[in-house]
């Protein structure tokens, strides 16, 4: 893979740190975290994709080295950093991959900015509106002192306030799924992990959210808990391949998009 590079953007409200690599004139993908990460999380899945890829992945506003901005979390402010930053860096239409929270600030943006989005895939993101018990149960991640290794440096560099939104529930009230789902008319992926391995993407779930996509599709990583890229990235990477060249750009020679 071509070597990592870094960059800094400023949007309205902060800076933010971004890892970008070229691919040449390759596909362009924009790549999400979830709350609590950084950019970092994709690592092992940005070496597997390999070259010809024109990757940008963002520290959302509060997370890794970007700003902080007390009190500005909700789903609507990560999702303006990111128009901005399709628009101003990007610079071309772009397949948004987003884990978990960053699933659903990939679907606001491709459906406020349609002709800036080719196609989304969402990794197990919780496209639910979560119970008070399973937010309790999600709690250990984020929370310093419990968190696995692999995240615990990317949960110190966050903002204190993201965990407490968390807690209380306020991102899940913000936006409605089945509205946000329905508004997408671009292809969109859905990647959900295994529950038995601790992963949020619910089989109840998956035909729902299916069922409110115009041009959507599902895979299902057996054994790889809730952060798929993560723990594997080959099947990942295959199901991007296979998205991109069999639905994102069938539907545009089709013009089913747009």
């Amino acid at each position: 893979m071509t070597a990592i590079a870094s960059g800094r953007f400023r949007t309205r409200a902060g800076t933010l740190e971004y890892a970008h690599v070229s691919g040449d004139g390759g596909p362009a993908l924009c790549l999400l975290h979830g709350l609590g990460a950084r950019w970092q999380t994709f690592r092992l899945l940005m070496r597997t994709l390999g070259p010809g890829w024109n990757i940008y992945a963002p520290d959302l506003r509060g997370h890794g080295r970007s700003d902080w901005v007390a009190g500005h979390y909700a789903l609507s402010d990560f999702a303006a950093d990111i128009e901005q930053f399709l628009t101003e860096v990007v610079a071309e239409p772009v397949v948004l991959v987003g884990h978990s929270m960053g699933g659903w600030i990939s679907a606001m943006v491709a459906a406020a900015r349609p002709e800036q989005v080719r196609g989304v895939v969402i990794v197990d993101s919780a496209l639910y509106r979560l119970s008070q018990g399973q937010r309790e149960a999600m709690i250990p991640y984020a929370n310093p002192n419990h968190a696995m290794r692999s995240i615990a440096v990317s949960l110190r560099l966050a903002d204190p306030e993201l965990n407490q939104r968390w807690v209380e529930g306020r991102n899940q009230r913000e936006q409605d799924p089945d509205e946000m789902l329905s508004r997408l008319r671009c292809p969109v992926l859905l990647i959900q992990g295994d529950p038995a391995a601790g992963a949020l993407m619910a089989p109840a779930h998956v035909p729902r959210a299916l069922s409110r996509l115009a041009h959507g599709s599902h895979v299902f990583v057996p054994g790889a808990g809730h952060a798929v890229h993560a723990d594997a990235p080959g099947p990942v990477a295959d199901a991007l391949r296979e998205f991109i060249a069999q639905r994102v750009q069938n539907s545009e020679l089709n013009g089913e998009v747009r």
